[in-house]
C-alpha cells in the first residue's frame, strides 16, 4: 500500500512491479507491483485501528507521513498511471493491450508518450499490473482496464481486453487495490482480501491452483491493513504487523525460509519479520519495511534485488537486511527496488540498472547491471512516494510534480519522448 479515512497507493510493481507464471521470455520484466496501505483506519468509514497510538512507537506508516490524499502513481511493465488528489486518473506509455484505459485503438504500435485522461474521476487508489490497471472508486467498487487474457479485469470474462474501465463483479466494499502480472487483489473494508485473474501458481490465495474471472476470497489471513502483488505471488500485512504471503515460491519470494513447496495457495506467515508497516512484492522477490524504518528483502538476488551488498545467483528464501537504509516508503519493481529515506524526501534504489531505472545517472550495461547496494537518485529531495515498474521508476513530489527515469522505449516516462533517461525527468502536465 496507511491512510486515515482516505486512501493512497504508490506504484507494481509489481513492482510491478509482474508477469504470469511461466518462462522468463513470456514475462520478461514485469510489473506494477502495487502495495497499498491504510494508515490508521480499518475501513472507509474511518474507524480507528487499535494501533494508531501506541505509546513510544512511530506511526505505522512513514515518518513523517505525507499529507493525506496526495498525488500517487502506479507503474506497470511499460506503462504508467497517476491519480490526482481529487480522483482524476491519467495514463501514458504502452497501449497495445488497452492498459492506459484511454479508449485508443489497441494497435500493436500503440504508444502514448504524454499523459492522457482516463474516464475515471473518483479514484481513491490505483494499481498497475503487467498490462492492466485497476482503480478503487468512491463507494468501494473497482474498475479495471487493459489485458484480460486470464480474467485479471474481474468482469467475468477472459481473452476480452478492454481499452476503457470495466467494473469488477461483486466488489462494492474495496478500500485498496494491488495488481500482479496477470491477477489483481482488493482489500475489503472488513479486513479480508479477494483476488481474481490467473491463479496457476496459487497467487489468488483461494487454496487451489485455479484461475478465476471474478473475485475469490484469500484464505488464512484476516484483519488485513496492507496488500501487495508481484509477478505470481502476493502478500498482506495484518493489524498486528504480521506478514503473510502466498503464490509462487520457486525463488523463495514467500519468505518462509525454504524454496519448497514451489507454490503455496493459501496465506502463509513469514516467520522472520515482525512489526511490518509496508510490503512490496516484486517479480521474484519481496521487500518489507518495519515501523522503525528497517528494510529487508528475500527471494531472487542475481541482480542485487535484495540490496544486501552482494548479488548472488542462488535465491535467498529468508529476509535479509538492506544495507544502510532507514525508510519511510518502499517500492519494488521487476528486478529493482527504491525507498524514500526517513527524515526527508531523498530516494535510494538498488538491483538491476542497465535501463537507467536506478536514477543515479550512471551508465550500466547488462553485464554490469547488478547493483546490490542502494545508490542515491539524482536531484530528488522532496518525494512523497516512489513507484517502480518493469525497468522504470517514478516519484511524485510534494509540489505536485512527477519525475520518472529509466526505460522509455514505450513512452512510459511521460516526458513526450521515447528515449531512455538515467536521471529523473519531469512528466508533462504535472503539476
Amino acid at each position: 500500500m496507511r491512510f486515515a479515512a482516505s486512501l493512497r497507493v504508490g506504484a507494481a510493481l509489481g513492482v510491478l512491479v509482474t508477469c504470469a507464471a511461466g518462462s522468463v521470455a513470456a514475462c520478461a520484466a514485469i510489473v506494477g507491483v502495487e502495495d497499498v496501505r491504510l494508515r490508521s483506519s480499518r475501513d472507509a468509514g474511518g474507524d480507528v485501528g487499535e494501533e494508531e497510538e501506541r505509546d513510544g512507537d512511530p506511526p505505522p506508516d512513514a515518518e513523517p507521513p505525507p499529507p493525506e490524499n496526495v498525488l500517487n502513481v502506479a507503474l506497470g511493465l511499460v506503462h504508467t498511471c497517476a491519480r490526482k488528489p481529487a480522483g482524476a486518473v491519467k495514463c501514458w506509455g504502452d497501449d497495445t493491450r488497452g492498459q492506459t484505459g484511454t479508449g485508443g485503438m489497441l494497435a500493436d504500435a500503440g504508444v502514448l508518450a504524454t499523459p492522457t485522461a482516463v474516464a475515471v474521476e473518483d479514484a481513491l487508489a490505483i494499481a498497475a499490473g503487467n498490462n492492466h490497471t485497476c482503480a478503487v472508486r468512491a463507494g468501494g467498487k473497482v474498475s479495471c482496464w487493459g489485458d484480460n487474457v486470464d480474467g485479471q479485469l474481474g468482469n467475468g470474462q477472459s481473452n476480452a481486453r478492454s481499452n476503457v474501465p470495466v467494473d469488477v463483479i461483486g466488489l462494492t466494499d474495496a478500500k485498496a487495490i494491488a495488481c500482479g502480472a496477470n491477477f489483481s487483489c482488493a482489500l475489503r473494508r472488513g479486513g479480508t482480501v479477494a483476488c481474481w485473474g490467473g491463479g496457476l501458481a496459487g497467487q489468488l490465495g483461494s487454496g487451489s491452483m485455479s484461475s478465476s474471472t471474478t473475485p475469490v476470497a484469500v484464505g488464512g489471513v484476516a484483519d488485513v491493513v496492507a496488500i501487495s502483488a508481484g509477478e505470481a505471488h502476493a502478500c498482506a500485512v495484518n493489524g498486528d504487523g504480521k506478514l503473510f504471503c502466498w503464490g509462487d515460491n520457486q525463488n523463495g519470494q514467500l519468505g518462509t525460509g525454504s524454496l519448497t513447496p514451489g507454490q503455496i495457495a493459501s496465506a502463509t506467515a513469514v516467520p522472520s519479520v515482525a512489526d511490518v508497516a509496508q510490503v512490496a512484492a516484486a517479480q521474484r522477490s519481496t521487500c518489507a519495511r518495519t515501523r522503525s524504518g528497517a528494510v529487508s528483502c528475500w527471494g531472487a538476488n542475481e541482480l542485487g534485488q535484495l540490496g544486501s551488498g552482494a548479488a548472488n545467483p542462488t535465491p535467498n528464501p529468508s529476509p535479509t537486511a538492506v544495507s544502510n537504509v532507514t525508510a519511510s516508503y518502499l517500492w519494488a519493481g521487476a528486478n529493482h527496488a527504491c525507498a524514500i529515506k526517513r527524515g526527508g524526501g531523498a530516494i535510494v534504489c538498488w538491483g538491476a540498472g542497465a535501463k537507467g531505472q536506478l536514477g543515479d545517472g550512471q551508465p550500466r550495461t547488462e553485464a554490469t547491471s547488478a547493483t546490490p547496494t542502494p545508490v542515491p537518485v539524482s536531484g530528488i529531495t522532496n518525494a512523497i512516494a516512489v513507484g517502480t515498474g518493469g525497468d522504470h521508476s517514478c516519484a511524485p513530489a510534494s509540489t505536485g510534480t512527477i519525475q520518472c527515469w529509466g526505460d522509455n522505449a514505450r513512452g512510459q516516462l511521460g516526458n513526450g519522448t521515447q528515449g531512455m533517461e538515467r536521471s529523473p525527468e519531469s512528466v508533462l502536465g504535472y503539476p
